[in-house]
């Protein structure tokens, strides 16, 4: 069953179409549905045997009078990956009951394995599935259509009973089914041609190939379009390629239409991030850790040939190499993109320009990591990464307020654990090295954010079990003399990508415990149950008193003890964010920002351990409810606008071309600072039913909007010379504490108006106390 693919029909009568046409699928691990020859969705969202998930989606549109047929291509990949657990079956399963018709997958189907796509190409990385070798001349084009002939095909036999494992339970899907659209490429960039490297024709890898042969490309030249390729005869054992740039960061996957094909002809694809603009040499390092090699292969019939590459990728940079031409070829390109349906609801404008394309850019890379799930990148793996996902649920409640995606996200974490309770750093997984310790922290904290996004306790309530299990570790790994968790090697402590002190007792991972502490007894108390609060705020009680023996004569905490006891004497920034964030100390809050968070986004000095790309968003948090904005402000300009012409966020500020993605949502967050910091509108209230009202007056004009679950809440300042004119709009529900210069702290609903005395200047609010 290793890489293998299968396709389904089902022909059957309609004496009328019926208004709604309700159909339930499913498939492990994956299908594409057609009716009538006509694409109408992938599925299903990732998930479990166990509680295998299933899509319903309406097909009334693409039904009619008469003979219709539903067709299906299917995937199993036969070993797991990172978003993919194998338990040694396939299956397919659908039901639609419309009137007297009901379609059901029995016997009555017709099935066929692809005996024309090659088996044992190699992953595309080592977290995804195998590259798309399929040959043309042995698979049927038009095997979706109604006429088409199936009678050699074999009938489906039923051979699972309901509930037979290892599917043994059903899920709904939870989410909505993703956006499809057809995009077409922007820019022909380059072209090269040359002689094929040796065993092209068998490769189990095209970009190991397409490599050998050397990747630089000759500038296009002239002002034709893109479409089509035109591809001159250059004969057996040569190749013509094309670098085309799609011009930002997309996602999806590719349909070739190649015309003119006397038969036998290749056509490779290759997908990269980031090229080199000097030599157009599309960016593919091998070997690397992950080992990326995003590539297809599609083997022309003679006349015309179509096909839909079946996996999607993210990237921005494609090359289609044509080998083996012996007449001229016509080749479209179109990519069918996918995505969450994540409108942007949310808003933010500025007169500074370069803010607006560094938002537009944060708001893209969102929308590029999310799909079934929150992934950390559409290009490398695909991974539903927890600490990631946290920060993504932020962009995602200021850019649209969906929640489902992050409250699918919290359950399919919790759906997979160590025996000792500890959930993975990303599910479904079969990476047993990405155990993290601190990530099952952030998982316990983010049960609080969706209470605080939403006013639900649901997904709390839903997890006691898991919670209790986890707490039953950190409980364990507690050590008596110290009162400090310790460091656990057999698990990946993460904590930042950064030389923090992670050995014997980490500072950082004993506050992630005092604020996921804290949030659950909270979250108990808002649940009604103080008895099982109490605990919990005595363990954080004790836990506090072991950290603050940490704290040094400069108030600041230092990054932890040896396992021989011994005080860690550095600082980092990470101790002291989170410290405040936990508020372990408050005395001692303003030495750590002023003597530890400013100087480092200032880059009045380069800590040891400087904060990632990831990381830097709750220094930056805190900073701005501190009434430093403008310092935010100016980090962010700084370390983002480089990323800005690439059209996504990077995993990291200086990233490794070819090995380190450009298209991470964890670097994302600018999105919902810039909204915060500019637009004024800081939630403190679950549910968004409170917010501080405090923009810092950058530039000449500023706007935000942000979708809450009560309504939009929307900002407006524009400077007329010395004066600003302010404007807030609260839907009903919220309520918003007002700080802007020269008025008094104000409490209003509705929507106000202020003009206030301002002169341009980097001025701040001043402190507050916010989440």
């Amino acid at each position: 069953m290793h890489n293998c693919y299968a396709q389904f029909r089902k022909t059957f009568e309609l004496a009328s179409v019926p208004g709604e046409a309700p159909l339930h699928i499913t498939a492990d691990q994956s299908y594409r549905l057609y009716v009538n020859n006509r694409f109408v969705c992938r599925g299903p969202a990732r998930g479990f045997q166990s509680r295998w998930p299933y899509d319903e989606v309406d097909v009334q549109p693409f039904l009619r009078m008469g003979k219709n047929v539903i067709a299906i291509r299917a995937h199993n990949p036969g070993f797991s990956n990172f978003q993919y657990l194998s338990q040694g079956f396939a299956g397919l399963l659908l039901g639609a009951r419309w009137g007297e018709a009901m379609i059901v997958t029995d016997a009555s189907w017709k099935t066929r394995r692809q005996s024309g796509v090659t088996k044992d190409t190699v992953p595309t990385s080592m977290q995804l599935f195998c590259q798309e070798h399929i040959d043309l001349r042995i698979e049927s084009q038009n095997w979706a259509d109604v006429d088409f002939d199936d009678s050699a095909w074999a009938a489906s036999p039923a051979a699972f009973a309901w509930n037979a494992m290892p599917w043994y339970d059903l899920q709904e899907r939870q989410i909505p089914l993703l956006q499809e659209k057809l995009v077409t490429p922007q820019k022909l960039v380059g072209v090269s041609s040359g002689v094929c490297a040796k065993d092209y024709r068998s490769t189990r890898d095209v970009t190991l190939v397409r490599s050998s042969e050397g990747l630089k490309h000759e500038a296009a030249t002239g002002s034709a379009p893109l479409q089509p390729l035109r591809v001159p005869a250059d004969g057996p054992c040569r190749f013509r390629s094309y670098l085309i740039d799609f011009e930002k960061t997309v996602v999806g996957n590719l349909t070739m239409e190649v015309r003119g094909c006397a038969g036998g002809e290749i056509v490779d694809t290759l997908h990269t991030e980031t090229m080199d603009p000097a030599t157009l040499e599309p960016h593919l390092v091998i070997p690397t850790h992950c080992r990326m090699a995003f590539g297809s292969r599609m083997i022309c019939r003679e006349g015309e040939n179509r096909h839909t590459f079946y996996h999607p990728f993210g990237f921005r940079y494609l090359v289609v190499t044509v080998r083996d031409a012996s007449a001229p070829l016509e080749i479209d390109v179109k990519l069918n993109w996918i995505g969450y349906p994540l409108e942007r609801k949310g808003k933010f404008t500025s007169s500074d320009a370069g803010l607006e394309a560094i938002w537009d850019m944060c708001a893209w890379t969102q929308q590029c990591c999310s799909l079934d799930a929150y992934v950390d990148t559409p290009w490398r793996e695909q991974a539903q990464w927890w600490g990631d996902a946290r920060v993504q649920a932020w962009n995602t409640f200021h850019l649209n307020g969906d929640a489902r995606l992050f409250r699918r996200g919290i359950s399919g974490i919790a759906a997979q654990t160590a025996p000792n309770g500890l959930t993975y750093g990303h599910a479904p997984t079969m990476a047993h090295n990405c155990i993290l310790p601190d990530f099952t922290l952030i998982w316990m904290i983010t049960l609080w954010d969706y209470h605080w996004q939403t006013g639900s306790l649901e997904p709390f309530q839903s997890h006691q079990d898991v919670i209790a299990k986890a707490l039953g570790y950190f409980a364990g790994q507690t050590d008596p003399k110290t009162g400090l968790v310790s460091q656990d090697p057999r698990y990946w402590l993460f904590l930042d990508w950064t030389e923090i002190f992670k050995e014997g007792y980490p500072t950082v991972l004993n506050l992630w415990l005092l604020i996921a502490l804290g949030k659950l007894a909270a979250l108990h108390r808002l649940c009604g149950t103080p008895d099982l609060a109490e605990p919990l705020e005595q363990w954080a009680e004790n836990l506090g008193i072991a950290l603050r023996l940490l704290i040094n004569e400069e108030g600041l905490i230092c990054d932890g003890r040896t396992f021989a006891g011994e005080v860690v004497k550095s600082t980092s920034v990470h101790s002291q964010t989170l410290a405040i964030l936990s508020a372990l100390d408050p005395d001692n809050d303003r030495a750590r920002v002023e003597l530890s968070l400013l100087p480092c986004i200032r880059d009045e000095m380069q800590p040891v351990a400087s904060p990632s790309a990831y990381w830097i968003t709750y220094v930056f948090s805190v900073l701005a409810q501190r009434g430093h904005g403008a310092d935010v402000l100016d980090a962010i300009k700084k370390r983002w606008t480089p990323m800005v012409a690439h059209g996504t966020t990077w995993e990291n500020f200086s990233p490794r071309v070819g090995d380190e993605s450009h298209s991470h949502a964890w670097s994302a967050h600018p999105l919902f600072h810039l909204m915060q910091i500019v637009g004024g509108i800081f939630q403190t209230a679950p549910e968004w039913k409170q917010i501080r009202f405090a923009p810092l007056f950058h530039g000449q004009h500023g706007e935000a909007a942000v979708p809450s679950p009560l309504g939009l809440i929307a900002s407006r300042w524009r400077r007329k010379g010395s004066q600003v004119e302010v404007e807030l709009s609260l839907p009903p529900g919220v309520e918003a504490e007002v700080e802007l210069p020269g008025i008094g702290l104000d409490h209003v609903s509705g929507s106000q108006t202020w003009t206030v005395c301002q002169p341009e200047t980097r001025s701040a609010p001043k402190k507050r106390s916010g989440r």
